[in-house]
């Protein structure tokens, strides 16, 4: 008696999952992954399921071998994902773009900041009066070594920035 309610059992967990239908859940979390699942989802309200009979099933193939919808879900899949490889590809590209921007912005920045303080010492220096220890050619000689900056400024910003 033992023996055949053993045998009735293994029967059973043989037979049975060739008889049941069987569902795929699919459905998109919150960070925007798609999600598949054999169990129906608890905590989600929206989601699509996908019925497959048992003549489609891996237990029983239709007879052309093919699973349409199991097609369509793979293709579904390999779509979306090459969709998030491209918006991957095109945040990092963006990101690059705007640290550049970002990079450029800051150094004009500085080189104005830089132009704007060299003038500041070129208008000191022309309304500071001569004496005898600061004489008329020493102040001109000066007005000239801040112009020579100044003109480096303009003309190999990055050179001279490398040196400060």
């Amino acid at each position: 008696m033992k023996r055949a309610a053993v045998s009735v059992f293994v029967i059973m967990l043989w037979v049975c999952p060739c008889l049941a239908d069987e569902n795929i859940y699919t459905w998109t979390d919150n960070d925007g992954v798609k999600r598949f699942s054999d169990r129906q989802p608890e905590d989600v309200k929206h989601y699509d399921t996908i019925k497959i009979s048992p003549e489609q099933s891996e237990y029983k193939e239709t007879a052309g071998g093919s699973r349409t919808e199991y097609d369509h879900m793979i293709e579904s899949i390999r779509q979306e994902k090459q969709q998030t490889e491209q918006e991957r590809i095109q945040g990092e590209a963006d990101r690059t773009a705007e640290e550049k921007r970002n990079v450029e912005t800051r150094k004009n920045e500085r080189i104005e900041a830089e132009r704007r303080q060299l003038q500041e010492k070129i208008d000191d220096l022309k309304k500071r009066p001569t004496s005898r220890a600061y004489s008329q050619s020493l102040k001109n000689a000066r007005i000239e070594e801040i112009e020579k900056q100044l003109d480096k400024l303009k003309n190999s910003p990055d050179e001279y920035l490398q040196k400060r």
